[in-house]
């Protein structure tokens, strides 16, 4: 339950901090004290969306803090737990806003995304504005209603997934379809020119062998001769061979040699280079001997390249290319026979999805139907007991038509009312008033609130336009609602005020230069004269105290 609440530089507040006990609270004041700020600045603590008009003014920052404790509350520990973000049984909450339009949250002191507060506002708090009977008219304001009375929640998150992809998996079919007739002229081409390669096996090392094999053909007898006149130079030439003048020259140094130590340096080299020259000569003649004149050989080679230079042009490659091209080629043909597959694999999934969203919405449509005449008849209840005795409530569920669903079920929900005697029941907005309407919302809500699992419900003055022995009725229901949930309602009622465990007064406190909003805590006799104030306006007399007193008495019995 939220058990504390700091403002700071929000609008007309300047530093308020307030604390919030277990049962019902009720904010009272005159009009236009600012009431309504406390349900803005949970608001905007809990993830609401900010405006940096709502900074006060000659501030740069507004500051709403807010601690719950959630030591009954096991979905929010566990949220916590799983986003790393716990802290014992505490949930602190901090919203800052800048002028410049900036805005940051913290979840126990971590700073967090926005969203993370909104996911904490879901398990934490419901909040009821005075306007929202308007909301109650709308056929998906009425299908939440009954689905949350009968449980539907999980069914629905599991409906919403199976159908979300239910409906991607249609449009990637629809697509695949739609390109079957260019996919399948491409496979056929892609079929023909692969089969027109494949007998090549082709490899990136397969042609740079041809191709160097073609130049050796081709400059065959230019190699032969400077393979011979080398080894001639080196090696066998009568006089002058480079071997013999290397051994001539060794000779004559090793000779000197002792009379020259540093001739020993240069006869290592010799001696290495007559090495390498013998090794040449052997490499050389081992080629001489291996290497032959074959044109036939060489018309082959170039009539293989001749085939593959075609190809290349055909497929506007160079030939060096073409081992690439040809697995690229593959690599798409794999894919369209994939998409094939896909197509069937697709159309089988859809069918197993939409027998599952089917499945769902049976058991949802079977929840709906065996909740809504009890809750119709609790709503009717209510109602007769806010002044409207004649009142009526049922639900209509029928199914959509030609069998279709949706995430949110199979079937059409429309809440619809009588207020008459003997009236058929029709469309809410059509046979209610605005007061009706404000009445019928307000029983709903009180009795659809012990359903919902959030332990603090909050009340922003849902009570407009009902008066009397009504009121007090409302300050009842509030109350019972109380002894299983935290309830803070904001009213102008003192029926209802007067029945609150802690009732909290907003003031509107007039500078020479500025205004500010202050809330306090009232006690007995602060309650007194409080609840005079809103039975007799300003002037205050003792018998409008008697009642007040009196009224705070059967209140708080």
């Amino acid at each position: 339950m939220l058990i504390a609440l700091t403002v700071r530089q929000l609008a007309v507040v300047e530093d308020l901090s307030l604390t919030f006990k277990s049962g019902m609270t009720s904010l009272t004041g005159e009009t236009g004290a600012g009431k309504s700020i406390l349900v803005d600045a949970l608001g905007l603590v809990l993830g609401d969306r900010a405006d940096s008009n709502m900074v006060r003014h000659g501030s740069e920052r507004a500051e709403i803090e807010a601690s719950f404790d959630i030591s009954n509350n096991i979905p929010l520990q566990q949220w916590l737990k799983e986003q790393e973000l716990d802290d014992e049984d505490q949930c602190h909450l901090r919203r800052t806003i800048s002028r410049d339009g900036r805005s940051k949250a913290y979840i126990n002191a971590r700073q967090v995304p926005l969203t993370q507060l909104r996911n904490i506002s879901e398990l934490s708090v419901d909040i009821h504005g005075q306007h929202e009977h308007q909301s109650l008219l709308r056929t998906e304001t009425q299908r939440e209603l009954l689905d949350i009375v009968a449980n539907n929640k999980a069914l629905l998150k599991s409906l919403k997934q199976a159908y979300a992809e239910w409906q991607k998996n249609q449009q990637q079919l629809a697509a695949i379809r739609q390109q079957s007739e260019q996919q399948l002229a491409r496979q056929e081409l892609l079929n023909y020119q692969v089969s027109e390669l494949e007998p090549l096996e082709l490899t990136d090392d397969s042609i740079n062998l041809l191709l160097q094999e073609q130049q050796q053909l081709a400059h065959a007898a230019q190699l032969l001769h400077i393979s011979e006149s080398t080894l001639h130079n080196l090696f066998e030439q009568e006089h002058g061979a480079a071997y013999d003048l290397i051994g001539s020259a060794l000779t004559e140094l090793e000779k000197l040699q002792q009379y020259e130590p540093r001739f020993t340096e240069i006869i290592e080299t010799l001696n290495s280079a007559a090495i390498n020259l013998d090794e040449t000569a052997t490499s050389l003649r081992h080629y001489l001997d291996s290497t032959d004149l074959d044109p036939a050989r060489l018309e082959a080679v170039e009539d293989q390249l001749a085939v593959l230079h075609d190809l290349a042009r055909k497929h506007h490659v160079e030939i060096e290319a073409l081992p690439a091209h040809y697995q690229a080629l593959c690599n798409e043909l794999d894919s369209l026979s994939i998409s094939q597959q896909n197509q069937t694999d697709l159309s089988q999934q859809i069918k197993t999805q939409e027998k599952l969203c089917l499945d769902l919405s049976a058991q949802i449509r079977a929840n709906r139907v065996k909740h809504a005449k009890p809750l119709a008849e609790t709503i009717t209840q209510s109602i007769q007991q806010l002044a409207i005795p004649a009142g009526r409530i049922e639900f209509v569920i029928s199914p959509l038509e030609d069998g279709k669903f949706s995430e949110h079920g199979a079937e059409h929900i429309q809440l619809q009312v009588s207020t008459n005697p003997g009236q058929p029941a029709g469309e809410l907005g059509k046979i209610a008033s605005g007061g009706e309407l404000a009445r019928i919302s307000l029983a709903i809500q009180v009795v659809t609130a012990g359903k919902r699992s959030v332990p603090t419900l909050i009340f922003d003055e849902v009570d407009v336009g009902i008066g009397g022995g009504v009121a007090e009725i409302v300050g009842q229901h509030l109350k019972l609602l109380a002894t299983t949930q935290q309830v803070i309602c904001i009213t102008h009622l003192p029926q209802v005020a007067a029945q609150a465990h802690q009732q909290l007064q907003v003031t509107k406190i007039l500078g020479k230069d500025k205004t500010h909003t202050e809330i306090s805590e009232l006690d007995r006799a602060q309650r007194v004269e409080e609840i005079a104030r809103m039975l007799g306006g300003m002037n205050l007399t003792q018998k409008t105290r008697s009642h007040a007193e009196e009224m705070l008495d059967q209140g708080q019995s």
